[in-house]
């Protein structure tokens, strides 16, 4: 099977030739792990040239099925580092915050402010979640956070995207969800409270933000970039459960995912979903709207994979629940997870991922130990 084939299977709960396999990185992870014996080459993204080898990407490197790719449905407003103090930086981004964050490292990031105080403020970038003709390309195989390079153009992107294609993984377009959209420009403790006090502008806020991702994907599409699946994600969860009610987020955001999710069933695009915390609540709410692969399952939350594949059977597959807490401790206790999770999804249902990304405390040689026993089945 190729990597589309088998991350294909095991979605659709049909049993692949082997677990399919992907990660992600805390962002000093590979520094620490260039001391333990990883190539000094390897880099976390791929070159900005096409045209280039990208044998040095970390995603080709451990040969990951998955291979995404970030929308940019932001509002573009000016990005740049404000200041550098000693270890920590200050930035402001795209969607409209400013930032406080450790350099080079992974940790907590400290909002420092945010553009949407007001309604007249919202008014002033409102007008600019739209897909202008002239301007790049708001598709690119880096990350949308943290992006301070140029976006390509469009030509660009499409070439970005064939490279994924040349060795047929599995393609997502990832992008944020209503609700990780609207506030980022709004901020967190303003959101929570617009929802209690004025739904209907946080319906707005969410809409010219949906708006905007349909419009991307269809020049996506338009100009011969078709993802395997769409990766939302939206952090609706707490520990204990959503955020908000059932009934708020069936009244303001279900209807955005409900039709996200028939553009994509039209389209033949498959519909993942990230969410920290625990939203089973809502699982059935999801699923109503097309959503099938769910990711990152927080096991602190009490997310369990193999429990949930009980109740949920073929409706819904995972992606994730690795406790994270597990990378850097006793390695027979990570094993004897991962075989627990194996042995319940032989026959499909689960790509493997941790339920957060790889600590730079974990040792690498554990690392490739456990890519080498998930691959031999």
């Amino acid at each position: 099977m190729t990597s589309k084939d088998r991350v294909a299977a095991a979605i659709n709960h049909r049993r692949p030739d082997r677990l399919p396999v992907h990660e992600d990185f805390w962002t000093d992870t590979l520094d620490a792990w260039k001391q333990q014996g990883l190539p000094e080459e390897i880099t976390y993204c791929p070159p900005e040239d096409p045209r280039d080898s990208a044998d040095h990407w970390v995603e080709n490197f451990f040969d990951f099925d998955l291979a995404v790719m970030f929308l940019d449905a932001s509002p573009r407003l000016p990005q740049s580092i404000v200041e550098k103090d000693g270890e920590w930086y200050t930035f402001t981004d795209r969607w409209g915050y400013t930032a406080k964050k450790l350099w080079g490292k992974s940790g907590t990031i400290e909002y420092v402010d945010t553009h949407t105080k007001s309604r007249e403020d919202w008014e002033t970038i409102a007008r600019d979640f739209v897909l202008k003709p002239d301007e790049p390309a708001r598709i690119d195989d880096r990350n949308y956070f943290e992006h301070f390079s140029a976006y390509p153009d469009w030509s660009g992107a499409l070439a970005k995207y064939r490279r994924l294609r040349s060795r047929d993984r599995y393609v997502l377009f990832k992008d944020y969800g209503p609700w990780e959209g609207m506030w980022r420009h709004r901020e967190f403790t303003r959101s929570l409270m617009d929802l209690a006090m004025d739904p209907g502008w946080v319906a707005e806020m969410a809409e010219v933000h949906h708006k905007l991702r349909r419009d991307i994907l269809d020049r996506c599409l338009a100009e011969g970039m078709k993802p395997d699946g769409f990766f939302l994600v939206d952090d609706l969860g707490s520990s204990h459960g959503p955020m908000i009610s059932p009934d708020m987020f069936r009244d303001i955001f279900k209807p955005l995912y409900a039709d996200l999710g028939s553009y994509l069933r039209d389209n033949g695009i498959d519909f993942w979903l990230h969410s920290c915390g625990n939203t089973e609540i809502l699982f059935q709410d999801y699923m109503d709207c097309g959503i099938s692969v769910m990711n990152p399952l927080q096991v602190s939350s009490g997310m369990d994979a193999v429990d949930l594949h009980e109740r949920y059977g073929d409706k819904l597959a995972f992606y994730g629940n690795i406790d994270a807490h597990l990378l850097d401790g006793d390695p027979k206790t990570l094993e004897s997870e991962i075989q627990r999770l194996m042995d319940a999804f032989r026959d499909g249902g689960w790509v493997y991922h941790s339920d957060h990304s790889v600590p730079p405390t974990m040792e690498y040689k554990v690392f490739r130990q456990i890519m080498d026993r998930l691959r031999a089945g």
